[in-house]
């Protein structure tokens, strides 16, 4: 879905008429986590938001894989597969997988690391424990229930920040606020800003990777939670944004999406670009015609992060 425009305004009319259904949707969502989750021998670690998407946490749980295979853990990611058919657990494989069979965000997560969809997630945890995982990144685990999380990161776009404050549908939250950050160990913060709240913060940033261009001129698309961050990081590479095209999230392009893309850089006499979630998601034989902006999460103290980790997940003391 994109995100109405309302949800990142000040509370107006609409809000306030949704509100009373956003209420419902968070009681809904408060007793499906009151049950005691499942426990694993391997510490499971919870990368969430509480925002309905466009926070950051998928790169986020690579840069966090990284951080934690740098210093020899064996780190297997375990995830839903949002618009996938596989039910699962079910390893992805790259090779022969596509977006409609395990989402898109799988195939970004198993080029890091052994990548496992499973729509009960507490079941693609003990498949990843078979296969000698020594720890679980649960991608998008804030909300998750049937499985006990060592720890629960909460990833926070300060530009993009909790929005109006209001739950689906009023606004962009998936539940309360305050009751999504009871069950936080600490928060990811990405680009500049502060929030005041009574749990260990760590700032990060979203650098973009080396864009080599034909032209200064871009049309830029995607189908991302919060479209506007990735247009903004085009602007502020001192490129000529002359249009843009949001699709809904997670979107898988059709031919007609794309001959449409093609037509509008031919009027802006400019170059496609777009995100590496949507790039996966293209046909191989349209990979020509755009080009692709990656981003990578780098940690502000990421010895300060992995001491918290070891801190809540004793299991992992002395594992290497």
């Amino acid at each position: 879905m994109k995100a109405p425009a309302f949800w990142y305004q000040p509370k107006g009319i609409l809000s306030t008429l949704l509100k009373p259904f956003g209420w419902l949707y968070g009681i809904g969502g408060k007793l499906l986590r009151s049950k005691d989750g499942q426990r694993f021998p391997i510490p499971v670690i919870s990368i969430g938001n509480i925002i309905c998407g466009g926070a950051g946490k998928t790169p986020t749980a690579l840069a966090l894989a990284k951080l934690l295979q740098l210093r020899g853990h064996k780190v297997h990611f375990v995830t839903r597969g949002y618009g996938g058919s596989q039910v699962g657990p079910v390893e992805v494989d790259p090779m022969n997988h596509s977006p409609l069979d395990v989402g898109d965000e799988p195939l970004l997560l198993a080029r890091q690391a052994p990548t496992w969809v499973a729509k009960e997630r507490a079941l693609g945890v003990q498949k990843a424990a078979e296969k000698g995982a020594q720890l679980i990144i649960l991608d998008d685990g804030h909300q998750t229930t049937g499985l006990y999380k060592d720890v629960s990161f909460v990833v926070l776009d300060f530009s993009q920040g909790f929005g109006n404050g209001c739950v689906i549908p009023a606004g962009p939250l998936r539940e309360d606020l305050s009751t999504g950050l009871k069950r936080t160990d600490a928060l990811i913060g990405i680009g500049q800003g502060e929030i005041s709240i009574s749990r260990p913060l760590f700032k990060a940033k979203s650098i973009p990777q080396p864009l080599v261009l034909p032209s200064n001129r871009v049309i830029a698309f995607c189908g991302l939670g919060f479209p506007q961050k990735f247009y903004k990081m085009l602007e502020d590479l001192e490129t000529d944004l002359v249009a843009t095209h949001s699709f809904p999230d997670h979107y898988i392009y059709k031919k007609e999406d794309l001959l449409g893309l093609q037509k509008m850089a031919k009027i802006h006499e400019g170059v496609l670009v777009t995100t590496r979630k949507d790039a996966i998601k293209i046909p191989t034989a349209w990979q020509i015609s755009f080009y692709v902006l990656d981003i990578n999460i780098e940690f502000e103290d990421p010895e300060g992060m992995y001491h918290l980790i070891l801190e809540k997940a004793s299991a992992l003391r002395g594992k290497r």
